[in-house]
């Protein structure tokens, strides 16, 4: 088979009369291509797709386990440089929390006690409402103490402060 000047198939019949079949197959890439029947088969099978799905499974979970690890080491290393930095920030959010309802001294930072055991407190006034957990903060510049309850996220009682003053005693001479 030949072709003529303008690429079509001739045949080489008597007459020269040209053949209007189809043209013969030829090899190389195009015959590959035309060869594929679509949409393709990609040949997967229930139990492939399965292992798939495991295995991509877990790689996420792997990647998602490791950054957690990160995280979790970072925030070990922080706290073993500085192992009070949890309390603080503890403390700031009660601080923030007993601002919104009343007015803290300003420029004092107060001690701050927890209670454990309210029986124990129950013969001062100040604590005859204390509950266990309960916070007291204590400002000594300002002679001020405050017990306030987290739970309920109420102040209970505030009272003033008398530290290092001996509480008067009448004594008589004679």
């Amino acid at each position: 088979m030949s072709r003529d000047a303008q690429g079509k198939f001739i045949s080489a019949t008597p007459n020269n009369t040209t053949n209007t079949s189809k043209p013969a197959k030829v090899s190389g890439p195009s015959s590959i291509i035309s060869g594929l029947k679509f949409p393709l088969k990609l040949g997967f099978n229930l139990t492939t797709l399965i292992i798939l799905i495991i295995i991509v499974a877990a790689v996420a979970g792997s990647a998602y386990l490791y950054d957690t690890n990160q995280k979790a080491q970072t925030e070990l290393e922080k706290l073993k440089k500085d192992p009070n930095s949890i309390q603080r920030e503890e403390n700031k959010i009660l601080l923030e929390n007993v601002d919104n309802i009343v007015d803290l001294p300003k420029g004092e930072e107060p001690t701050i006690a927890t209670v454990t055991d309210e029986s124990k407190l129950s013969s001062q006034p100040f604590f005859a409402n204390a509950k266990k957990g309960d916070k007291v903060l204590i400002y000594t510049g300002a002679k001020k103490a405050i017990l306030y309850r987290p739970s309920t996220k109420k102040v209970i009682e505030i009272a003033p402060v008398r530290i290092g003053e001996e509480q008067s005693s009448t004594t008589t001479k004679e």
